[in-house]
Parts: structure tokens; C-alpha cells; sequence
């Protein structure tokens, strides 16, 4: 598992690495590379007492407000219309940007 840590130097000399949620852990060092040890080493002493992270699913109480306007457009003769203009103009861009086309259907 890779945790981003950042690294910053302090006032007195020296370094400070810091991990964020929901693997917190903050350490000083001499050097760099001592401060993301003793991150490192806090990270694992945390997983080593079973610390963890779970995903939990939430459904809403709420019913999706774009679903009411799903298939409004349905048989529209604009929507058709549209849907050839935007086709059109990203075989414009795509040409533009030397990407070959076939036309063939």
C-alpha cells in the first residue's frame, strides 16, 4: 500500500514528514529520509493493531432528480439533429488535430 507523505523542512533544522487520513501519523528527523522512516514505522505499528479501511455503501433517501429527465428526447427530430452537429464537430476537431478518418459508413 502507498501513502503520500509530505515533506517540509523546520525551524530548528531538520525535517518534518506527515501523512494524511486516513493513515494519520506525523514524525521529526535529522534528515528526510529519517522523518519518512519514522512515518513509515508509525504507518505499520497502526496496521500491526489492525487498523484498517473499509468501504461502506450509503443510499439515499432521495430519488435522483436527473432520472425524471431521462428519455425526454426521445423520437425528438431536434435531438437527431444535435447528436449530427456534435458528430460533426468532433470529426472537425479530430482532423484538426491530424487524426485520420474513415467515411466509410
Amino acid at each position: 500500500m502507498q501513502i503520500p507523505v509530505t515533506i517540509e523542512p523546520i525551524e530548528l533544522g531538520g525535517f518534518r514528514a506527515q501523512s494524511g487520513p486516513p493513515f494519520t501519523a506525523t514524525a521529526e528527523g535529522s534528515t528526510r529520509e529519517e522523518a519518512v522512516s519514522k512515518v513509515r514505522e508509525e504507518l505499520n505499528r497502526q496496521l500491526e493493531r489492525g487498523k484498517e479501511v473499509v468501504m461502506v455503501e450509503v443510499g439515499t433517501k432521495t430519488e435522483n432528480p436527473w432520472l425524471k429527465m431521462a428519455g425526454r428526447m426521445k423520437g425528438d427530430p431536434l435531438l437527431d439533429e444535435w447528436r449530427a452537429e456534435v458528430e460533426a464537430y468532433r470529426r472537425q476537431c479530430d482532423v484538426e488535430a491530424g487524426v485520420e478518418y474513415d467515411e466509410r459508413p
